[in-house]
C-alpha cells in the first residue's frame, strides 16, 4: 500500500487523519513542530519526525518511499496572522521547502490544506469559482501556497488538490483538545469545563441574521474522509468542503446550551481585525469530483467536542 507524508500530523485534523489513512491500509510518516500538535495523538504505528516545515527535510524523503503529501501544517489564528505577519509567512516558506523536496524525490501528488478566508469578504454561497480577495493575511498565505502548488503543477507535473475548509469542528475519536484556543468551538468547550468564565462573541452589528457571523461547519471526520477520497482522483485544483448551510455564532452558543443541557455565558465583544461576515460553501463540487458529502450536523459536533473535553479535563 502507498505511503503518505502526512505534515501537520499530530494536529487536530492530521492525527484524524493519520488513524483513518492507517485503517484505510496505507504506511504513514508523520512530521509535525508540535508548536500545537501533541505527539500523543500520533498514532505508534506511524513514523515520527518533529520537525518545523522550513527545516531540512531531506531525511524524511531519504528514508522513507513517499507516494503522496497531506498538507496540513500551518499557522491559522486570524486574528494572530494581522499582528504576526513574519511567523505567519512561514505558511509559504514551508509549503515551498516541502514542494522542492517533492521534487527532488519525484514525489507527484499533493492534498493541500487550503481555507476558506482565501475568498475574504464574499458573501452567500460560495463556489470556487468566487473571487480570492483575502482580508486577514492568514487567508493571504493559504492562497499564496494554492498558487505555488498550482505552478509547481504545471512545471513538475505534481497532481494536486487544494481543499478550502470552512470552519472544522467535532471530535474524530482522538479526544483533542486545543492548547490554544482562538476558534469559537473549542472557546465554548473551555467555557463548559470551567477553564474560561466566558464566551466573548466578537462583533453584533454584522449584516447577518442577529448581528454575529455566520460560519459553515463542518466535522472533522467528514473532513479527513474528503482527503483521502482526494489522493485517489485524477483531478488538479481547487476544491471546497463544507455542509452548504450557514449557523451564527449566536446560534452556536445557544445550541451548545440546548444540547449539553447547561447555559453558556457570554458576552459581546468588538469586532476581530480580518473577520468576513458570512463563509458558507456551495459543495457541489466536492460532490461531483469526489463523490463526498458530509453526513454529521453541527449538534453531532457539539455533543462529540463536549465529550472530548468532559473526558480530557
Amino acid at each position: 500500500m502507498a505511503t503518505i507524508l502526512v505534515t501537520g500530523g499530530a494536529g487536530f485534523i492530521g492525527s484524524v487523519a493519520v488513524k483513518t489513512l492507517l485503517s484505510n491500509g496505507y504506511s504513514v510518516v508523520v512530521v509535525d513542530n508540535l508548536s500545537k500538535g501533541k505527539k500523543d495523538l500520533v498514532d505508534s504505528k506511524a513514523k515520527f519526525y518533529e520537525l518545523d516545515l522550513v527545516d531540512d527535510l531531506s531525511k524524511v524523503f531519504e528514508e522513507n518511499k513517499i507516494d503522496a503529501v497531506i498538507h496540513f501544517a500551518a499557522y491559522k489564528a486570524v486574528e494572530e496572522s494581522m499582528e504576526n505577519a513574519v511567523k505567519y509567512s512561514s505558511n509559504i516558506t514551508g509549503t515551498i521547502n516541502l514542494l522542492n523536496r517533492m521534487v527532488e524525490h519525484n514525489v507527484k501528488k499533493i492534498i493541500f490544506s487550503s481555507s476558506a478566508a482565501v475568498y475574504g469578504e464574499e458573501k452567500g454561497v460560495i463556489s470556487e469559482d468566487n473571487e480570492t480577495n483575502p482580508c486577514n493575511y492568514y487567508g493571504f498565505t493559504k492562497l499564496e501556497c494554492e498558487k505555488i502548488i498550482e505552478w509547481y503543477g504545471k512545471v513538475y507535473g505534481i497532481g494536486y488538490v487544494s481543499l478550502r475548509y470552512f470552519n472544522v469542528a467535532g471530535d474524530g475519536g482522538l479526544k483533542y483538545m486545543d492548547p490554544d484556543a482562538k476558534n469559537i468551538f473549542p472557546i465554548i468547550m473551555e467555557v463548559l469545563v470551567g477553564k474560561r468564565e466566558k464566551v466573548v462573541v466578537f462583533g453584533n452589528d454584522y449584516d447577518t441574521r442577529d448581528g454575529t457571523c455566520i460560519r459553515d461547519y463542518i466535522d472533522v471526520t467528514d473532513l479527513v474522509k474528503a482527503h483521502i477520497l482526494a489522493l485517489d482522483v485524477d483531478y488538479n485544483g481547487v476544491i471546497n468542503l463544507g455542509t452548504s448551510k450557514g449557523v451564527s455564532v449566536k446560534e452556536l452558543v445557544d445550541w451548545t446550551s440546548e444540547v449539553i443541557g447547561k447555559q453558556v455565558p457570554f458576552e459581546y465583544g468588538d469586532r476581530r481585525a480580518g473577520d468576513p461576515p458570512t463563509l458558507i460553501a456551495s459543495n457541489e463540487k466536492a460532490l461531483k469530483v469526489l463523490n463526498w458529502k458530509p453526513e454529521r450536523s453541527v449538534k453531532d459536533m457539539i455533543k462529540s467536542t463536549y465529550d472530548a473535553y468532559k473526558q480530557r479535563v
